[in-house]
């Protein structure tokens, strides 16, 4: 199978296996990459813990609103709604264009698809309703969709226990969600209200306390100046001492960690000028130069760094996050051949090169480009994660946002 084409089969699974499936479909996504070397698990590990809620799919943080309004103005549809993924989808498919026609700018998920958008907002930001306690019952969008009658259409009803007392189903949305705008489906932009800003400002700090998230949530966005790293921010040092350890932490294992697909590529670069297969155009001396060049630039970078992969391990441990096993042999093994024979042998260390072939071949089996000629033949000069930005980007727009609103 092409690195360019991957495909997903399943027969009757069930909602919330379907909604599984696409969570890591999200996570094989990020930062644009193929997870070659199975760093990413570690890496959505260390962005969850800055950032709870959060994903590369992300844009703007209105969205967080406007799936709740979109789905609450359904609920005081449901009598005439039959297919509630359906209706979902037209008036999801409708905010495109009325992004479009408010003049909204970049972050428009959709822009370009329109009717032909695969995913939705709602199933993006889902998790980000769930963490943040926008949608109460904190239950799969599959979940809400085959309850929704019974959750929105129900009767009230007199509880003995309560008399006097009209009580209906179990509540959807926060009670303090704010008023969706008039002209939601018609005009709309990202620009949040004051009191929008302070509800999702709100949510954050209540549901995500102690993150990074919430903290920056909470401290206004002076100083985010930099979309690339999280560590080059002023700001993000000045949280307290027990988030600062993990921007510490996340910091030195992607500076570690970022030398391990440049070697696989030089593996590949080396592997396909020696089967003598080379594309139209392509310089295969050259790429070897590029990843030696990387790997030299890499090495002068963490020749200072230490990363303690035990410090990894005991977060994950407090955090009752499973780390498997071979993640582990692999991430130590790499680091103590980095302390036993430098970073600057690394491009040409026998141990660490055959520990790159092993990892992938383990991983992958038999469509491991290490052994495979025809998945050699896909290669294209860059794969595997490298620098790890653990969703920043997209992390630093909604707080952006979200501070713009606060001083509304």
């Amino acid at each position: 199978m092409s690195n360019s084409s991957a495909f997903l089969t399943w027969i009757d699974l069930t909602a919330p296996d379907r909604d599984k499936v696409m969570q890591v479909v999200d996570s094989l996504r990020g930062q644009g990459t193929v997870d070659e070397l199975g760093l990413g698990t570690l890496r959505d590990f260390l962005s969850d813990t800055l950032f709870p809620g959060t994903s590369v799919l992300h844009t703007r943080i209105r969205y967080v609103l406007f799936i709740p309004w979109i789905y609450r103005a359904m609920e005081r549809d449901c009598q005439r709604i039959t297919d509630v993924s359906a209706e979902a989808r037209a008036r999801e498919i409708a905010l495109i264009e009325a992004l479009k026609a408010g003049d909204a700018g970049t972050g428009v998920i959709g822009s370009e698809a329109g009717q032909a958008l695969s995913r939705l907002p709602s199933s993006v930001y889902w998790a980000a309703l769930v963490r943040w306690g926008v949608f109460a019952p904190r239950r799969s969008q599959s979940w809400y969709h085959r309850h929704f009658q019974s959750l929105t259409c129900s009767e009230p009803v007199v509880r003995a226990d309560d008399p006097g007392v009209m009580w209906v189903g179990e509540p959807t949305w926060h009670p303090r969600l704010p008023d969706a705008p008039m002209d939601l489906l018609d005009s709309v932009d990202f620009q949040l209200s004051r009191d929008e800003a302070q509800f999702l400002q709100g949510r954050i700090r209540e549901n995500v306390s102690g993150s990074l998230l919430a903290w920056l949530a909470g401290e206004g966005n002076a100083g985010l100046n930099s979309d690339d790293a999280i560590w080059d921010e002023a700001k993000v040092w000045q949280a307290p001492p027990a988030i600062t350890e993990v921007v510490d932490l996340a910091q030195r294992f992607s500076l570690y960690m970022e030398g391990a697909p440049l070697l696989y590529n030089l593996l590949l670069a080396e592997m396909r000028r020696e089967w003598k297969w080379m594309p139209s155009g392509t310089d295969l001396h050259q790429t070897e130069d590029y990843y030696r060049d990387c790997l030299a630039e890499w090495a002068n970078r963490v020749k200072d760094t230490q990363f303690e992969p035990n410090a990894l391990w005991a977060l994950a441990a407090r955090r009752e996050f499973a780390v498997k096993p071979c993640h582990k042999r692999f991430v130590e093994a790499w680091c103590t051949g980095i302390a036993q024979h430098g970073a600057l042998s690394v491009a040409d260390n026998n141990e660490l090169r055959v520990l790159i072939e092993k990892r992938e071949r383990a991983l992958k089996g038999s469509r491991a480009r290490t052994c495979n000629y025809s998945r050699l033949e896909d290669w294209r000069g860059n794969v595997g994660i490298g620098r790890m930005n653990f969703r920043w980007p997209q992390v630093r727009q909604m707080l952006i946002d979200l501070h713009q609103g606060l001083a509304n």
